[in-house]
Parts: structure tokens; sequence; C-alpha cells
């Protein structure tokens, strides 16, 4: 119980510390701007770090052991790889394709049946969402070498 506080009191700080940065980007409360999704999240943040830190779980030591012991612990360390390499890869082959392969990777890894599928949505969450940023919200995201 006492770690769990403790861990509770960490995310209060960070959470705060993440609040007051934020206060100071930017000049106005915008949709699009640079301050409200920031502060958005780290009001949420110190929000529920609050909420851990009154009512941390009464089970909550015996559902994470009960939790890790059936956990294949390989499969979260190639997704963690994964991600890292989808990071890496974003500059080098632009957003939509190092999406669409992070996509079709990840879905594998985590069992799907169905190859050609978790292809085609990848691509489409890629593309459909390159396109979003750079039209809609005016944020432009890598282009890799083909420009998309």
């Amino acid at each position: 119980m006492t770690g769990a506080r403790v861990f509770g009191g960490v995310l209060l700080a960070l959470g705060l510390i993440a609040l007051v940065a934020t206060l100071g980007v930017g000049d106005g409360w915008e949709a699009s701007g640079p301050r409200l999704a920031p502060v958005v999240s780290a009001v949420g943040l110190v929000l529920l770090s609050a909420a851990f830190l009154v009512w941390p779980g009464a089970d909550l030591a015996e559902y994470v052991a009960e939790a890790s012991e059936g956990t294949n612990w390989s499969t979260p360390a190639l997704l963690v790889a994964l991600l890292v390499g989808y990071a890496l890869s974003l500059d080098v082959v632009g957003y939509a394709l190092a999406t669409a392969i992070f996509y079709w990777l990840a879905t594998w890894l985590l069992g799907s049946r169905s190859p050609v599928r978790d292809v085609i949505i990848g691509v489409l969450i890629g593309v459909i969402t390159s396109y979003a940023f750079s039209q809609w919200l005016n944020v432009q995201l890598p282009n890799g070498p083909w420009g998309v």
C-alpha cells in the first residue's frame, strides 16, 4: 500500500510540473493552439494521481501478482522495441508508411490471423491520419522520400 501511495505522489508531482510548464506555453486557449491539450492532459494526470493517493486500491498488490503470473513478457518487450523502431523510422520512411508497417507488425505480434486486412487497415490509418493532420489541422507529419 505504501509503494502505491509513493507512486501516486510521484505521478502527482509530475502532473503538477507538467501543468505549471504548459501554462507558460502559447497565448490563448484555442483548440488548435499549443496550450489546451497539454493542460487538459496535465489536469487529468493531477486528478487521477490524487485519486490514486487517496484510494490506491485494497486489492492492487494481489491483482498485480495474479496478472503477472500468466504474462508472456516477450510480447510487451517486442512491442516496446517495435515502438522504438517506429519512432526512429518516421523521418526515414514517412508517417503514413511507418504507421502502416507498425500497425501490421503490432497486430501480428498480438496474434492477428488476418495479415491482408491488417495491412489494409494500417495503410488507411496512416494515409487518413496524415491527410487529416496536414489538411485540417495544418500540422505537417513526416512525408518520407515518397511524399506521402
